[in-house]
């Protein structure tokens, strides 16, 4: 894979002491690409994924790709896509919401399918969605997955495995994968036997463990508060632990909008990557978002990751890349603004 280069930056924060060099380089230069041991992968991130609601009942309708249809070409680009899958798949009997609180919701077992065809190659289920329907519910999510081939980290319905990294093996590399979540629907503390619960005494073990056997470690996080206008100093201090805990790129959700990009020693932490197949309307910033996406390259010295290069979104039920234009702008305005490092790209 060739090197796309950004368009364009936008100064933004201040960056780090430390500088962001060694494993990180600003960017991967095109030389790099030339040594005959040398292996690419790219890996783009979305948001928030809700396949249930009105999007469920299209699923049902037999539309497998229906929230796919904008953004299926891009996402072909890349080798790994991660998403934060904000619903259970399970079947309840042509139910996608429950009649008593549309904040409880599933997609259909068709919904694992539809990711599968989509490219979508690994979700977290850890978040406050994951029990929504109850354990059977989540025992499906997990089946239906697994049945469909996207991988999935997170959650266990045995409560084994629960901090277990999840390997991506892909041209040579070996991405390691850990999502854990902050809160949780209604659950007292039983819900922590089934889903990852964000404590430092379980996660950071496992990230070293990780960090002992992979070339790349991301880590998915679900918390803070929604529709903040920035993330709170829990969720920032939060990020930094694990990034120096030994993960190369923490990747935050649930805040329903979009914040910034922090350089940490030598990995990233995203801050919340807002929404992607999710409708909210009434806020700009629930309906515009972005994705993020990293090259990883091996050569000789060692795996090194890109900067991270931004993809504006505008969210919904069939969310499309903004390409160029005053909508991109303003979002890559906003992440400017919320960053603490020294430039933010724009994709092309």
């Amino acid at each position: 894979m060739t090197w796309r280069g950004a368009a364009f930056f936008v100064t933004a924060g201040l960056m780090l002491g430390g500088g962001i060099w060694m494993r990180v380089s600003d960017p991967i230069p095109e030389h790099a690409a030339q040594g005959p041991t040398e292996m690419r992968v790219s890996l783009l991130a979305v948001g928030d994924v809700n396949l249930g609601r009105r999007v469920g009942q299209i699923l049902l309708s037999g539309d497998t790709l229906y929230p796919w249809q904008a953004a299926r070409d891009t996402f072909t680009h890349y080798d790994i896509v991660f998403a934060n899958l904000e619903s259970n798949l399970s079947d309840q009997n042509g139910k996608t919401v429950d009649p008593r609180s549309n904040v409880v919701f599933t997609g259909p077992p068709s919904g694992a399918r539809s990711l599968a065809l989509a490219g979508v190659t690994i979700v977290s289920t850890a978040n406050n969605h994951a029990l929504d329907f109850g354990l059977r519910a989540l025992r499906e999510t997990i089946s239906n997955l697994d049945s469909a081939g996207v991988d999935h980290v997170g959650t266990s319905v045995t409560g084994e495995d629960l901090f277990r990294p999840v390997e991506v093996r892909i041209k040579g590399m070996v991405f390691a994968f850990l999502a854990c979540t902050d809160v949780m629907n209604g659950q007292g503390k039983s819900w922590r036997k089934y889903v990852a619960a964000a404590d430092t005494a379980r996660l950071f073990p496992a990230v070293r463990l990780a960090r002992s056997l992979a070339d790349v470690v991301i880590v998915s996080y679900h918390g803070g508060d929604e529709y903040a206008e920035k993330p709170s100093p829990h969720v920032i201090a939060f990020g930094r632990k694990v990034i120096r805990a030994g993960a190369d790129l923490f990747l935050g959700h649930h805040p329903h909008v979009p914040y910034g990009i922090e350089a940490v020693d030598e990995g990233y932490v995203v801050h919340s990557l807002g929404n992607f197949v999710f409708r909210q309307p009434g806020n700009f910033w629930t309906e515009q978002s972005y994705a993020v996406a990293f090259d990883f390259v091996r050569d000789s010295t060692g795996v090194h990751m890109s900067s991270p290069r931004c993809l504006p979104v505008a969210c919904g039920f069939q969310p499309r890349f903004l390409g160029s234009g005053p909508e991109a702008d303003s979002v890559v305005a906003r992440i400017g603004a919320l960053s603490r490092m020294d430039r933010v790209f724009m994709e092309q």
